[in-house]
């Protein structure tokens, strides 16, 4: 995406975020729980998280952050660099040691991509769904019980101010852009209901083709926006990837096994 990338130094950007810890024991302050941090879709926010968070909560440091243009970081203009740049700072002063897992949907699928491709170093691992070039898809036909504050969320961020930047963005992705993420254990993950699976399978042997460790799946009764819809099973898979146990079930692979 280099039509997209800067070469000039910018200054660090701060966007908003909310923690959630495992313990506020002050004897468990020194205690390692590992990062996960959550970019949600576009119009969105931190919000779109709230129901998977508590299925965690109690073994991972959760980040739910706003993206630049959204919500509580409106005033950061929305750009895939200072994306990038706002998730660097972050986990380089927030995060205990330096490194991250990322989990994205829709919007924050794709820059979890990006990211993970620009910046390696800073990644744990990558679980991502709805982000294969181009699954993105508009919230109107949800199906599920809203999360209060969120309709009202995304009702603000509905302006052309943040949707232009986004979707030109969006549209520069390729999966050029995929085979170049090199080091990064990568779960993308397709809604049933509404991604496209073959967009999703095709991505994931991209991203296979340089790291043997990476996979593809469908959650064939989901949709796009399926944190909200599958709230346990979301956290679920996030867990078994994380901790390089088997997926649950219901994650159909869609890649062949390596022997």
């Amino acid at each position: 995406m280099s039509s997209g990338e800067s070469n000039a130094k910018q200054a660090d950007l701060e966007i908003a975020y909310t923690r959630l810890s495992p313990s506020q024991n002050p004897v468990d302050q020194e205690s390692s729980h590992p990062t996960i941090i959550f970019l949600h879709g576009s119009e969105s926010c931190h919000l779109e998280f709230s129901r998977v968070a508590p299925f965690l909560a109690d073994d991972y440091e959760i980040l739910l952050v706003d993206l630049p243009g959204h919500s509580r970081s409106k005033a950061i203009p929305f750009s895939f660099d200072n994306a990038i740049n706002a998730l660097s700072h972050l986990i380089k002063t927030q995060v205990k040691g330096g490194k991250a897992h990322i989990v994205g949907l829709s919007l924050g699928g794709f820059i979890g991509l990006e990211f993970a491709r620009r910046c390696s170093e800073l990644v744990l691992s990558l679980w991502c769904t709805g982000c294969a070039p181009f699954s993105g898809i508009f919230w109107a036909s949800l199906g599920v019980e809203p999360i209060p504050g969120l309709r009202a969320e995304v009702k603000n961020n509905q302006t052309m101010t943040l949707l232009r930047p986004v979707f030109d963005s969006l549209m520069l992705v390729t999966l050029e852009n995929f085979a170049e993420i090199q080091g990064v254990r990568v779960a993308i993950i397709a809604g049933g209901k509404h991604d496209n699976v073959e967009d999703t399978a095709e991505a994931g042997k991209v991203l296979r083709s340089k790291n043997s460790e990476c996979n593809a799946f469908v959650v064939r009764k989901a949709i796009h926006w399926w944190s909200l819809q599958f709230p346990e099973v979301f956290a679920q898979g996030v867990r078994a990837w994380i901790e390089g146990s088997e997926m649950p079930k219901v994650y159909e692979p869609l890649l062949k096994a390596i022997p």
